[in-house]
């Protein structure tokens, strides 16, 4: 058995690049439904030169997902990948402008390329345990055909805190609405 694997958990993700490693072993405990969400999320917090993995990564990465139910289910409600960085900006200028900053125009800003991989932001670590419950209260794929895509969307949506619920508001989308969509029994 690989030193990264746990009894309880029958396909962790291992990642074989020492560089992809988190020391806080999430990635090994996750399974591999979404490995590739995962990956997405930290490639589009590596491109924001970000030093953390946080839930708009997450919800970046579900836009991205081209053909899940959590991409549709973004898109119905006008949030896809666009959609998303648009709102994010906004909530970044909004939060700037409440704290008495007036923000940087997008083309003056630029982050340095990140060697290190991102390690994981409370966010993101929210997200991904409300996700775990979600899923572990009867309401998973077994049950309504749901995805861990959806779950995690659902656990994005269901944090009351923080960037990406002030930039789905800032964007006027309605929360509840859309999570009843995401946890709406599939058909």
């Amino acid at each position: 058995m690989p030193e990264n694997s746990t009894p309880e958990h029958d396909d962790p993700i291992e990642p074989q690049d020492p560089i992809e490693r988190d020391e806080t072993r999430d990635d090994r405990r996750l399974s591999r439904s979404l490995r590739a969400t995962v990956i997405r999320a930290v490639e589009e917090a590596r491109r924001r030169g970000a030093s953390l993995v946080e839930a708009e990564h997450l919800l970046l990465a579900l836009a991205a997902a081209k053909g899940t139910s959590a991409q549709r289910a973004l898109a119905a409600s006008g949030l896809d990948h666009a959609g998303i960085e648009a709102a994010l900006r906004a909530e970044r200028d909004a939060s700037l402008r409440a704290a008495g900053v007036e923000p940087v125009p997008e083309e003056r800003l630029t982050a340095a390329p990140r060697i290190a991989r991102p390690r994981w932001g409370a966010s993101a670590r929210d997200a991904l345990v409300r996700a775990h419950n979600i899923a572990g209260r009867g309401h998973g794929r077994d049950r309504d055909g749901r995805t861990a895509e959806a779950d995690l969307l659902a656990g994005i949506l269901t944090i009351e805190l923080g960037t990406v619920p002030r930039a789905i508001a800032i964007a006027g989308i309605d929360r509840a609405t859309l999570l009843a969509a995401v946890l709406r029994p599939a058909a």
